[in-house]
């Protein structure tokens, strides 16, 4: 089987959709599959994460791929990606995320090459961001796939009656951990973990002003929110308007992200929405109980109350969130428990149940082509 990918820009970009689209990539290869990818990135791009020889990379390499581009420069795009799919001949086509869907779809019109969208985002993204406004038209135009993957089935029921019968869910895959977390009760100084991008979705303003709530009763606790992004300045001039920037470490990104798992004691993931949060399945799978908002998109999926962490009430209320991190941060005995039940999750998400259920789709898909 031969299969195309689109997405936007690999360039030493350290994002869950370039992990989970490479990790599907190479496992297809292993599978002995024909795989290629487009982006718009410039012909030097390299990619952050470990990506597999055999994967033909076309590099688009027309402008800055990070600006949107008018409307001549975007016809001359989706004419190379024509050319390009039509010499490469796949099976199918998947375009990561909706605008590189919609751009391999509207480029392949009357081709008869069939295009998957995999939307990496609960529609609950919508509610928070300026494309809500445009709602209807972005359901009208996932008309164009060929078939739709979400990350949990109950994502399933938030889309429109007319394009339920084309989505299929398929969880991203959970490794299991090598080593983990260990509860130290004599362990002198305890860390508050967050993995990932400072950003508007990922709201880390919110666990910032929950943790100094907190900071008068737990002297021995620390926060260390690992990534990088457009609100670190922001984030670092509120920790010290709060009066807690020398209990905050801010240690940027960084590759060896199980180590900071191991030696971490509680995570939270503050985020507004989500799909399928990698940050909080990974710290479960290395022994972490976890705290979110119970109503951000993808949090209630993973956490049950009471057994592999807490939810807090709501979806951003620092109040709320330091109610439900106190708990767990004044009982070792209570993580150690939760953290045991919290490794479950990489028998739940096995990486083979996602390859297999990827593998079928695209199948399925080149079949009925």
């Amino acid at each position: 089987m031969r299969v195309l990918f689109v997405c936007r820009m690999f360039d030493r970009v350290a994002g869950g959709v370039e992990r989970m689209a490479i990790a599907l990539m190479n496992d297809l290869v292993e599978r002995g599959h024909d795989v290629s990818l487009f982006t718009w990135d410039r012909a030097n791009a390299q990619p952050y994460y470990p990506m597999a020889s055999a994967i033909r990379w076309h590099r688009l390499d027309m402008g800055d791929p990070s600006r949107t581009a008018n409307a001549a420069s975007r016809y001359l795009r989706m004419r190379r990606f024509r050319s390009l799919a039509r010499a490469e001949r796949p099976d199918a086509v998947v375009g990561f995320q909706h605008g590189p869907f919609l751009f391999a779809a509207l480029s392949l019109v009357r081709t008869g090459i069939p295009v998957v969208l995999s939307e990496r985002n609960a529609p609950d993204q919508l509610d928070h961001t300026r494309a809500g406004r445009h709602r209807r038209a972005i359901f009208v135009t996932m008309r164009l796939a060929r078939a739709i993957t979400v990350q949990f089935e109950g994502y399933v029921q938030r889309y429109p009656a007319f394009l339920q019968a084309r989505i299929v869910p398929i969880a991203n895959p959970v490794y299991a951990a090598k080593a983990f977390a260990v509860p130290n009760a004599d362990k002198a100084q305890r860390v508050l973990l967050s993995v990932g991008r400072l950003s508007y979705q990922k709201n880390y303003s919110a666990l910032v002003r929950a943790f100094a709530l907190l900071v008068p009763s737990f002297p021995d606790w620390q926060l260390r929110i690992v990534g990088d992004g457009e609100e670190r300045a922001a984030l670092q001039s509120l920790a010290e308007s709060l009066g807690i920037a020398a209990r905050v470490s801010w240690p940027g990104a960084v590759r060896d992200v199980p180590v900071e798992y191991r030696a971490a004691d509680l995570f939270c993931m503050p985020s507004r929405w989500e799909g399928f949060p990698n940050a909080v399945a990974e710290a479960m799978a290395h022994g972490l109980p976890v705290v979110g908002f119970r109503h951000c998109a993808g949090m209630a999926e993973l956490i049950t109350p009471g057994h592999n962490g807490e939810l807090a009430d709501g979806n951003g209320d620092p109040p709320a969130l330091a109610a439900a991190l106190e708990p767990l941060m004044r009982d070792s005995a209570a993580r150690g428990r939760m953290g045991i039940e919290a490794r479950r999750i990489a028998e739940v998400y096995r990486p083979s149940k996602s390859f297999d259920d990827w593998e079928n789709l695209l199948s399925e898909v080149a079949r009925a082509s």
